[in-house]
């Protein structure tokens, strides 16, 4: 039973195998959804006291890199004694001379930990100043790395969140977290048995995935932070593929139990509100759009697999993708502003990469190439970055505008998930 569904899983691919005027007194607001934004040239003027410096100092380079707003100078460029200065002695118009818009420094004493934030062309009074105390290290910084994100865009950061995904040996898979940049591992699951496709309720404080504990890929939904999963979908055959909807009450779902893989859409209590498709072929790995009007799903009714588009009631079906012969798993962005669906395609080469397809224009984006085959796409709250799995080894995330790309993980992982934000 269990190779025989896995199997049908396998063949939809649901398992994987410019710058801008400045105004007087007001900060540089950064438009984040500008592919051509001009990157902010920031300097991290050093971490001093004592206590974990390097891993302070690590956690802000990396996250305000993944961000994509900033361009971080070189440390090596600093004028010597530059970088260790203390805070209260700091002159903005030194760094000017090494080209710095924006200086941040931190001072860190045991489990307390102070940063500050000066833009260069308003003088050598701070912008941020902000002290984190009794707390991890590195969740301060990510903390303050959203505020830093806050101030340049009025959008909150996601270095507090997390990516779910499938882990193991074989099949004995568990479903387990990450923070985003792959730190703070969690195991979410304890089910003895193979569960996979994790996916988040929009609060950040549940998860649903598929797993086998009874023989069956029945629905279950687990606390994020772990916990007794309760069974919440138990129809014959799948159960799988869930989406929660946008604002947490609807569940959209692959069933089987009358002997085709359709979509349905489910209360959260398990029982079934509407079924969405009725096809001879196998539909499957639903996904809501951000203001939950539709949903995109995989079917192989005109053949082999391709991403096609619905309204949320059902209505509408139309195929999506029509470049390349085999396209599977789609992940919707959270951005309403900027529609763009995520998916897995396989090249001419048989190899798989993740591309992007605005519903509006039809225009396709390729988003990997060249490196292994990278499948299974996970939007950040953002809808900045993309998470992915890789032949490579594990989880890597790229930053979409400026293709910054890095492993987070590097174990076996599968069907990943990225968690809201505050999911940490």
């Amino acid at each position: 039973m269990i190779r025989r569904v896995l199997g049908v899983l396998l063949l939809l691919g649901v398992v994987g195998g410019s710058g801008h005027a400045q105004q007087r007194d007001e900060p540089l607001r950064f438009r984040v959804s500008d592919p051509n934004q001009v990157l902010y040239r920031l300097a991290v003027g050093g971490v001093i006291g004592f206590g974990d410096l390097r891993q302070v100092a690590d956690t802000l380079a990396n996250d305000l890199a993944m961000a994509g707003l900033f361009k971080l100078l070189d440390p090596s460029s600093y004028p010597p004694g530059l970088a260790s200065e203390l805070p209260q002695s700091t002159n903005v118009a030194d760094w000017s001379q090494v080209g710095a818009q924006g200086v941040i420094k931190a001072k860190v004493s045991g489990k307390q930990v102070e940063f500050w934030l000066w833009e260069v062309s308003k003088g050598n009074f701070p912008a941020l100043q902000k002290v984190y105390a009794d707390e991890d290290l590195r969740h301060a910084t990510h903390r303050f790395a959203n505020e830093v994100v806050r101030y340049f865009t009025g959008e909150d950061g996601i270095f507090d969140s997390r990516i779910a995904f499938a882990a193991g040996r074989g099949s004995d898979l568990e479903i387990y977290s990450v923070d985003f940049d792959g730190s703070n591992q969690r195991r979410v699951s304890n089910m003895g048995a193979t569960s996979i496709l994790p996916r988040w309720s929009p609060g950040g404080r549940e998860l649903a995935f598929t797993s086998f504990l009874r023989g069956n890929p029945d629905l279950w939904i687990v606390s994020a932070g772990g916990g007794r999963a309760r069974r919440v979908s138990k129809w014959p055959g799948l159960n799988s593929g869930a989406s929660f909807s946008p604002d947490g009450g609807k569940i959209a779902l692959t069933l089987s139990k009358d002997g085709n893989a359709e979509i349905y859409v489910l209360r959260n209590d398990g029982s079934i509100l509407s079924r969405l498709t009725s096809d001879p072929g196998i539909d499957t790995s639903p996904t809501w759009s951000p203001d939950g009007s539709q949903i995109a799903f995989v079917s192989n009714r005109r053949g082999n697999p391709q991403v096609w588009v619905m309204s949320a009631s059902g209505g509408g079906q139309t195929r999506l993708t029509y470049q390349g012969s085999y396209n599977t798993t789609p992940a919707w962005s959270p951005r309403a502003d900027r529609p763009l669906v995520a998916f897995t395609g396989r090249d001419e080469k048989n190899r798989f990469d993740i591309f992007v397809i605005d519903p509006r224009s039809k225009e396709v984006g390729r988003v990997t190439q060249g490196s292994g085959s990278n499948e299974s796409p996970t939007w950040s709250p953002d809808g900045r970055l993309l998470a992915y799995t890789s032949s490579r080894g594990g989880l890597w995330v790229m930053n979409l505008q400026t293709h910054f790309e890095r492993q987070i993980y590097s174990r076996m992982a599968r069907d990943p998930s990225w968690g809201p934000r505050g999911s940490r």
